[in-house]
């Protein structure tokens, strides 16, 4: 009798082992979703050589309301993030409009519901690396990854899923938070990483802290204005307009689009004459990134691409070269 219950204790200890990946990600879920929660994190994302960095407060009620503060960098203290009614909202606390966001890079309580699906669904496997210690807390540490499929009994399906080609999450053993996450496109080669460097649990959260201020307007993230001059009231920087205009070109479109992970304003001034179209660009932007290029160059598209100063600019159409390149010399000697 005791060699039996030795056995299936054994056995039992090996099974819970083989579930013990998937059974972090249940805890993780669960922390994320009920806890509340309030710190500082730092967060790093890169697009190709250019690594943007950001500092943030961030309070939390587990996943029915966030609230996201910049501090780093500069030029971006005092912006606000804040989620409620399952939307992000971006503003700033002396302005009256705010915007709303498309999805925020997916981590959190979304990531690990999708996580546990896709594991559960033998589409990504999940592994325990040793053990980590983070703020002074024990972490466990799991990487979810996408299988080859030559691993058994593990088959990837014919469509990818929308899902990073690898994640690691230091869980907190104690609590079930992500204390740090790290995200990858390609194995090895992360792409956007998050720590909390400061961690209240349990905070005392004031009844307004997750509301906007009293007379705030609340926009879309992606506008279509009437005119050049309704769309400036949008964005914090003079929009150029070109001096000089193929015969017959007429505006027919002004957008104004913002760009994760810094929702960065681009404005987009689109005119078409009698046999063509282009697109006129600008941004203002402190960092070294710049308009991200057509990968594969059109032979009915002519372009250039410049910066001014702070200032990202670009021009794209099926006019000719010559004439694309007096429209941005006249962008140019337009005063910022």
């Amino acid at each position: 009798m005791r060699k039996l219950l030795l056995c299936g204790a054994l056995l039992w200890a090996v099974s819970g082992a083989q579930e013990r990946p998937l059974q972090w990600l249940q805890r993780a879920q669960q922390a994320e979703t009920s806890l509340a929660v309030a710190g500082v994190r730092l967060t790093e994302f890169q697009v190709g050589r250019a690594v943007r960095r950001a500092e943030e407060r961030f309070w939390r009620q587990g996943s029915r309301a966030e609230r996201i503060e910049i501090l780093a960098p500069p030029e971006r203290r005092g912006e606000v993030l804040l989620h409620r009614g399952g939307k992000w909202i971006a503003f700033r606390p002396d302005a009256k409009e705010a915007f709303e966001l498309p999805a925020k890079l997916s981590q959190g309580a979304p990531l690990i519901q999708k996580a546990i699906e896709l594991t559960q669904a033998g589409v990504l496997q999940a592994e325990l690396l040793p053990d980590a210690t983070l703020l002074g807390r024990a972490c466990a540490v799991v990487r979810l990854s996408r299988p080859r499929p030559t691993q058994g009994r593990f088959e990837l399906p014919a469509k990818a899923p929308h899902f990073p080609a690898t994640v690691t999450l230091w869980i907190d053993k104690e609590t079930g938070l992500i204390l740090r996450y790290e995200a990858s496109v390609h194995p090895n080669a992360p792409i956007l990483r998050t720590e909390i460097t400061r961690l209240e649990l349990n905070p005392r959260l004031a009844p307004d802290l997750f509301t906007l201020p009293p007379g705030v307007v609340v926009r879309p993230l992606s506008g279509e204005y009437k005119s050049v001059e309704e769309a400036q009231r949008t964005v914090s920087f003079p929009i150029r307009v070109p001096s000089y205009l193929p015969a017959g070109a007429m505006l027919k479109q002004v957008l104004v689009r913002r760009r994760p992970p810094d929702n960065t304003p681009m404005v987009i001034l689109r005119y078409q004459t009698p046999t063509a179209q282009f697109s006129v660009f600008q941004a203002r932007q402190t960092n070294e990134a710049a308009f991200q290029r057509p990968r594969r160059r059109s032979e009915r598209l002519n372009m250039r691409f410049w910066r001014d100063g702070d200032y990202s600019f670009g021009v794209v159409g099926d006019l000719p070269h010559a004439e694309i390149e007096r429209i941005a010399d006249s962008l140019s000697r337009s005063n910022p």
